[in-house]
C-alpha cells in the first residue's frame, strides 16, 4: 500500500500539470480566436503555435522524465489536434512533438515517430470518416487512439530494450492517461461550443442592430415624407393664396431635407471609408475646427476656450476627415445643448502615450438613464435631432482604436472624454509630461 501511495503521489502531480498545460492551450486558443479574425487553416496553425510555446515552458519549468512526456503529454495534445480537424496542423504537431521528444527529453526516435504517426493517421482517418459528434462516441474514439499509441510506443521501447518505469508506476501512468483521455473530447466540445456561441452572439447583435436601424429609419423618414405629402396636397387647393403656397412649399421642402439628412447620416455611419490614415496634430486640428465653429457659437452666444496642456505635441494616427467629423459632431452637439448661451471648453493633453481630449459644456446635461442610451439608434435629447450623429462619432472613435466616455448631470453640463493612441515615431522626441 505504501508503494502504491508513493507511485500515486509521484505521478499525480505531473498528471495534473499536463492537464493544466492542455487546458491553458485551449483557453488561450479560445481567447485568441475571439480577438483575431482567422480562417480555419489559420486557426489550426495558431493552436500548433500555442502548443509549441507550452512545450517550451513545460521543458524548462517541469522536472519530469521522458516517459511522462511520451505517454502523457504527447498523446493527449495530439488527440486534441486531431479533433480540431486539419491535416496540416496534425502533421506539424506530430513533427513538433517528435523533435521535442528526441532533442529535449532524449526519447528514442523510432518509438516517438512510429507511435505518434500511427495516432495521427488512425485518428484523422477515423474522425473524418465516422464524423462522430456525440460525446460518448468521441470518448470511445479517444480511448482507442490513445491505447494504440501507448501499445505501439511501449512495444517498440521493449523491443529496443530501453529502460521503462517499474511495472506499478508504468501501469498507473498508462491507466491515468487512458482514464483521462475522454476529457479531451469534452474540452474540444467546450471550445467548439464557445466558438459557436460567440459567432451566434455576434450575429444576433448584428441582426438586432440592423432591425433597430431599419425600424428607426422607416419611422423617422415616414414622418417628414408624410408632412411633405400633406403640404403638397394642400398646394393643389383651388384659389390658394401665393403666401400660403410659398409657406406650404417651404414646409414640404423642409420635410424632404429632413429625410435626406437622416439618410445622409445613416450612410456616414455605415459606409466604408477608404481614406488613408496619417499623422495628425490634434492641437492644429482642434484649433481649425474651433475656427469653423466660431460664427455659429457667436450666434448662439457661446464662448469657446481651448487649453493644450502638454508640452509634447499631441500626434495621433488617424484619417483626417474621420477625426474632423468626430470633433465637429461632438462640439456642435455641445453648442446646441447650451440654448441660453454658455462656455465650451476643450482640453488636450498627453498622458502615458495617449492623447486625451476633454470637451466640456455648460448645457442642460443628461440624466443617468440618458447617458446609458447614448449611441443607441435614434436616441437624442434635441427636438430636431436624429441621434445618428453620436452613432457616427462612436463608430469613428472605435475605428481610430480609441475610447470615448461621457459624464453628465442634469443642468450641470456634459463632459466628453476621448482617448486616442499617440502616434509613435522616432522623429518625435519624448518629453516629460506637464502635470
Amino acid at each position: 500500500m505504501k508503494g502504491l501511495a508513493y507511485v500515486i503521489e509521484s505521478l499525480w502531480s505531473p498528471l495534473i500539470h499536463v492537464w493544466l498545460y492542455i487546458f491553458a492551450a485551449c483557453v488561450t486558443y479560445l481567447v485568441l480566436i475571439s480577438k483575431l479574425k482567422l480562417q480555419h487553416r489559420q486557426r489550426q496553425f495558431l493552436y500548433v503555435a500555442i502548443g509549441f510555446a507550452l512545450i517550451g515552458i513545460y521543458a524548462t519549468t517541469e522536472d519530469v522524465g521522458p516517459l511522462i512526456f511520451s505517454l502523457l503529454f504527447t498523446p493527449l495534445f495530439l488527440l486534441m489536434t486531431i479533433f480540431i480537424k486539419g491535416y496540416i496542423s496534425s502533421v506539424l504537431a506530430n513533427i513538433m512533438f517528435v523533435v521535442c521528444g528526441i532533442y529535449l527529453f532524449g526519447n528514442e526516435p523510432i518509438g516517438m515517430i512510429t507511435s505518434s504517426t500511427m495516432l495521427i493517421v488512425l485518428g484523422t482517418i477515423l474522425i473524418r470518416k465516422l464524423r462522430w459528434e456525440s460525446f460518448g462516441r468521441m470518448a470511445l474514439f479517444s480511448l482507442l487512439s490513445v491505447s494504440t499509441y501507448m501499445a505501439v510506443f511501449i512495444a517498440i521501447e521493449q523491443w529496443l530494450q530501453k529502460p521503462l518505469l517499474p511495472f506499478n508506476q508504468l501501469g498507473f501512468l498508462v491507466t491515468a492517461t487512458l482514464l483521462t483521455s475522454p476529457l479531451i473530447p469534452f474540452m474540444y466540445l467546450f471550445v467548439k461550443n464557445q466558438a459557436r456561441l460567440r459567432r451566434e452572439l455576434i450575429l444576433s447583435e448584428r441582426n438586432q442592430s440592423v432591425g433597430q436601424l431599419a425600424a428607426s429609419i422607416s419611422h423617422e423618414i415616414r414622418n417628414p415624407l408624410t408632412t411633405a405629402r400633406g403640404f403638397l396636397q394642400l398646394m393643389n387647393v383651388d384659389k390658394l393664396s401665393k403666401e400660403n403656397f410659398e409657406r406650404y412649399r417651404k414646409y414640404a421642402l423642409e420635410g424632404l431635407d429632413h429625410a435626406n439628412k437622416i439618410i445622409t447620416e445613416y450612410l456616414n455611419f455605415s459606409k466604408p471609408n477608404i481614406e488613408i490614415a496619417k499623422r495628425l496634430d490634434v492641437k492644429q486640428e482642434i484649433d481649425s475646427i474651433v475656427q469653423w465653429l466660431q460664427p455659429y457659437s457667436v450666434q448662439m452666444n457661446i464662448s469657446i476656450v481651448t487649453h493644450h496642456m502638454s508640452e509634447m505635441e499631441p500626434f495621433i494616427n488617424a484619417q483626417p476627415k474621420q477625426f474632423q467629423q468626430c470633433m465637429l459632431n461632438i462640439m456642435k452637439n455641445a453648442i446646441e445643448s447650451m440654448t441660453n448661451g454658455g462656455l465650451l471648453t476643450v482640453h488636450t493633453q498627453v498622458i502615458h502615450n495617449q492623447v486625451q481630449i476633454l470637451i466640456r459644456d455648460t448645457g442642460v446635461g443628461m440624466s443617468s438613464e440618458q447617458l446609458k442610451r447614448i449611441g443607441m439608434p435614434y436616441f437624442t435629447t434635441k427636438e430636431s435631432g436624429t441621434g445618428l450623429g453620436l452613432m457616427v462619432v462612436m463608430s469613428l472613435v472605435k475605428a481610430m482604436d480609441g475610447k470615448i466616455l461621457f459624464r453628465s448631470k442634469p443642468n450641470q453640463g456634459t463632459i466628453c472624454e476621448i482617448h486616442l493612441n499617440q502616434f509613435q515615431s522616432s522623429e518625435i522626441k519624448k518629453e516629460p509630461l506637464n502635470a
